[in-house]
């Protein structure tokens, strides 16, 4: 079994694939150990050359059990029989990147992200296979799990309808309150 885990920074991936790696017995691959293995992590800001880490995590190909997780799965592709995109609420991710002291810019970007569905949107053009995603707002990390095995048991094409537009029309409207309208 090939498993995908993406998403946000601070939806729960890490927790969510460790635990099901080890209920699956499955090999966990954290993207961010071989960005790190490789020294994929450049200047400042640590950009990530993604096509340096698509060759670094070429070998999957040769592997039929796994789960792989990280932010940068939903960049290129990697051989996976399930897909999953976690999401969570961009008020409750706030709080959790907060509580990762994330810098203002940081947060504000991976808001963002979340509200404008970048992993979903980017994972559909990527991967020739339909994602999952799975909504971890008010999920226990065995909850999601469970949610997880469960779709892959009855091979789901779909578990949750996440959408966040109504988040970022809100933070627009707070943004641009007060300023002068132009025509």
């Amino acid at each position: 079994m090939r498993i995908v885990i993406t998403g946000s920074p601070g939806t729960g991936k890490s927790a969510v694939a460790k635990l099901l790696a080890k209920k699956m017995k499955l090999e966990l691959v954290d993207i961010k150990d071989i960005v790190e293995k490789n020294n994929l992590a450049e200047g400042p800001e640590h950009e990530v050359d993604i096509k340096k880490l698509a060759s670094a995590m070429e070998f999957l190909e040769e592997k039929d059990d796994y789960v792989v997780e990280g932010h940068l799965a939903c960049e290129f592709r990697i051989p996976a029989d399930f897909i999953f995109i976690l999401r969570a609420d961009p008020e409750i991710l706030k709080q959790r990147l907060a509580g990762r002291k994330y810098n203002k810019k940081k947060l504000n970007e991976n808001l963002m992200a979340e509200m404008l569905d970048y992993c979903t949107q980017r994972t559909e053009n990527v991967y020739p296979k339909k994602p999952l995603e799975l909504d971890t707002s008010e999920r226990t990390v065995k909850e999601c799990v469970s949610a997880m095995e469960d779709a892959i048991k009855h091979n789901k094409k779909k578990l949750d309808s996440v959408n966040y537009s109504e988040s970022l029309a809100h933070m627009l409207e707070v943004k641009y309150e007060g300023r002068a309208k132009t025509d």
